[in-house]
């Protein structure tokens, strides 16, 4: 890109982390680091809520999958959606009245069970890591617009996440979002609208759809072109990881109030529903474009460089990595929190108090952990999509059961919770390896059914735990 472009990208990255850093003068305690002390309004719940789907999957991945199968590669975006509109209607109220630290936090205390808390936290952390890897490998792409190397932009990206995020934590992470966001809404309208122009708008593009022989016009605009099974298995576990993922929790406990966080989860919702369509349609119409690509993930950069203006491209980019940032930075905190309150306070036993040095320590020492270990998992594995599918299976296959099954059913026990676990998560690893095949039915189907027959089973022949009236689900 030319001079100018590529001074504003790196003069808005230098200001990003600039106000990680002034965010850390907010940070006191752990709980302000992992929390934000419980104190953020509507506003800025929704924007993190929001930041964290906007990442390299909503924006790199939807164009990816648009540019190879038309309108039905916005599935993930349509999962984002709905998904956090479903965690506004089922659980975000009640989760944050419990005022806890994390969802392994719900899981210790509503089947009085350590063992059910380790489960949950380190399959948490499987998941965070492999979709920060995720982050990583698009925030590489991104940078390779202007010119970096894949190696190097993956550790610019790493050393990116942790710089703000290891200091000032949920505090820096809040503040960078609202700057990303405003990023993100102007650059992806932008790309969308200027490469439909370029193909002379959505009646062009459907022109030359019906005129490209390796195209089938009706399965390129249709919502499950795809096929139907697997716009499901993209669409399942996004929805389910939500109603699930400490990282989207963070934010929930963040919020000043249950009211606000319910308020907070629905909007966000609608806010992702609306924005997915526009690197859905920039994919599209850069398939058009440039047919002979060897593979979609270079969809949304070749409008970059091929087509649109250095200062849209300087933009698109802009929003890109903002988008990735976002996603990433929250990641980090989901997983420092597994890590401080989960691991070392509660299982291990160094409970220092969420005020002391030493506490404040391990949570910040854990984010620079895990954005290396991100940086490692990248290297090995597949496209972004795929990785973040991948990620949510495994989580949410093993314990999406167990959390929502809690809420809603008293007689659950902790030997269910555990059976439910390892059932689902075990089909989920098996069916994502190859190792079986459960074609058609997606992945997370399978794994989420023998989670739940398990669960049911297994807690049907033991004893359930004393009743908790905050924690226990109702009679269903």
């Amino acid at each position: 890109m030319e001079p100018l472009p590529l001074t504003i990208i790196v003069l808005y990255l230098v200001a990003v982390v600039a106000v990680g850093f002034a965010a850390s003068r907010l940070v006191r305690s752990t709980s302000d680091f992992l929390l934000a002390g419980r104190r953020l309004g509507a506003p800025l719940v929704v924007v993190g809520l929001a930041a964290t789907h906007f990442g390299g999957g909503f924006v790199l991945g939807v164009g990816e999958d648009s540019w190879t199968h038309g309108l039905s590669g916005i599935a993930f975006a349509v999962g984002t959606a709905a998904g956090l509109i479903a965690l506004g209607l089922v659980a975000a109220r009640r989760m944050r009245e419990l005022a806890l630290y994390t969802v392994a936090d719900y899981l210790a205390q509503r089947y009085d069970s350590q063992l059910v808390r380790g489960l949950g936290a380190a399959l948490s952390l499987v998941a965070v890591t492999g979709i920060l890897a995720a982050q990583v490998g698009a925030t590489s792409g991104a940078l390779g617009i202007i010119g970096l190397a894949p190696e190097t932009g993956a550790v610019v990206a790493v050393l990116l996440f942790i710089a703000y995020t290891v200091f000032a934590g949920i505090w820096g992470v809040t503040l960078t979002d609202a700057l990303q966001i405003i990023v993100i809404f102007i650059g992806l309208p932008i790309a969308a609208g200027l490469a439909l122009n370029e193909v002379g708008g959505l009646s062009g593009l459907q022109s030359e759809v019906a005129a490209a022989a390796e195209l089938d016009g009706g399965s390129f605009f249709s919502p499950v072109g795809m096929g139907t099974f697997v716009v499901a298995g993209i669409i399942i576990p996004v929805v389910m990881y939500d109603l699930i993922g400490q990282d989207f929790y963070q934010r929930l406990l963040a919020a000043r109030s249950a009211a606000v966080a319910r308020a907070s989860a629905l909007i966000a919702g609608v806010v992702l529903l609306v924005f997915g369509i526009f690197p859905a349609l920039a994919g599209m119409a850069s398939r058009v474009m440039f047919p002979d690509l060897e593979d979609g993930a270079a969809a949304i950069p070749e409008l970059v460089t091929e087509v649109m203006p250095v200062w849209a491209g300087a933009i698109l980019v802009g929003a890109i990595l903002a988008a990735v940032m976002s996603t990433a930075d929250s990641l980090l905190v989901a997983g420092s929190s597994h890590v401080t309150n989960d691991f070392a306070r509660k299982i291990l036993g160094r409970d220092h108090g969420e005020d002391a040095r030493e506490t404040l320590w391990i949570a910040r020492v854990s984010v620079g952990v895990l954005g290396l270990g991100a940086l490692g998992l990248y290297t090995v594995m597949p496209g972004i999509v795929d990785t973040l599918v991948f990620a949510y299976t495994m989580y949410a296959g093993g314990v999406f059961v167990p959390v929502v099954g809690g809420l809603v059913w008293s007689r659950a026990t902790a030997p269910g919770a555990v059976s439910a676990i390892a059932a689902g998560s075990l089909m989920g690893l098996l069916g994502e390896t190859g190792a079986l095949d459960y074609d058609p039915w997606p992945v997370i189907v399978v794994g989420g059914l023998a989670s739940l027959l398990t669960f049911v089973a297994v807690s049907l022949v033991t004893t359930p735990p004393v009743r908790r009236d905050a924690l226990a689900g109702a009679d269903r």
